[in-house]
């Protein structure tokens, strides 16, 4: 006698459950991914502010040593977004010169490089230029020929999203002339461009903001050295 048994098929899904089920994990992953980003975000913001308050530092301390931060207003600005190699005598790489004993705070050429002491830790910050130098400090730090002077190296210190930090100072006045600086800033002017990389410069000559520009438009998300807490 043949016997036909029926199979109990398992019920499946309908298209309303699956479609409900792909929007949920939709929603959770997007949530998730705000999440992360959101922490990446802060954790960018906490170390530009720190690495900011430690170039400020540094200036003041170049400062007291030298009598005034480096006067870089004459010197070319470079982009906040790299698009391309550093100038050597440009002002971010100026700066970054003058913090590791190269320049005095007005003269920024090969002819009138020193052997002066190194004021910002390096290994603290990331640099534009392909060298190493968090394992080749003596790279900058060693001097040499006779009289031993430091090499200039073309670099720049980079915020937590690959920019450059930007620096504004006053443009030297000749010595021996009784022109007073148009300078009207209490300090330098120091700050990262932010996550989008966009900024609109202090006037060169008296680095004074006029109105709200230096905390609307392109400049909203800037995070500036005179300003942390």
């Amino acid at each position: 006698m043949l016997i036909v048994r029926r199979l109990r098929c398992a019920p499946g899904f309908t298209l309303v459950e699956l479609l409900t089920v792909i929007a949920i994990i939709a929603v959770l992953s997007s949530l998730t991914f705000g999440l992360v980003r959101g922490s990446k975000q802060r954790a960018s913001l906490a170390r530009a502010k720190a690495e900011l308050s430690a170039l400020s530092q540094a200036l003041e301390a170049y400062k007291r040593h030298y009598g005034d931060y480096p006067q870089t207003g004459a010197l070319g600005q470079a982009t906040a977004v790299i698009a391309g190699d550093i100038g050597a005598t440009q002002a971010q790489s100026a700066l970054f010169n003058a913090l590791t004993g190269v320049f005095s705070p007005r003269q920024f050429t090969a002819a009138t490089r020193l052997n002066g002491p190194i004021f910002v830790d390096l290994q603290k910050f990331a640099l534009e230029s392909t060298v190493n130098f968090r394992n080749n400090v003596n790279l900058i730090a060693q001097p040499t020929g006779s009289p031993p002077l430091k090499p200039v190296i073309a670099t720049s210190f980079l915020d937590p999203w690959g920019n450059r930090y930007l620096y504004y100072y006053k443009i030297p006045i000749p010595v021996g002339l009784p022109i007073p600086s148009p300078w009207r800033a209490p300090a330098f002017v120091l700050y990262s461009a932010g996550p989008d990389g966009l900024h609109t410069p202090p006037p060169i000559a008296t680095g004074i903001y006029a109105g709200t520009n230096q905390t609307a438009g392109t400049n909203a998300d800037n995070l500036s050295a005179t300003s942390l807490p």
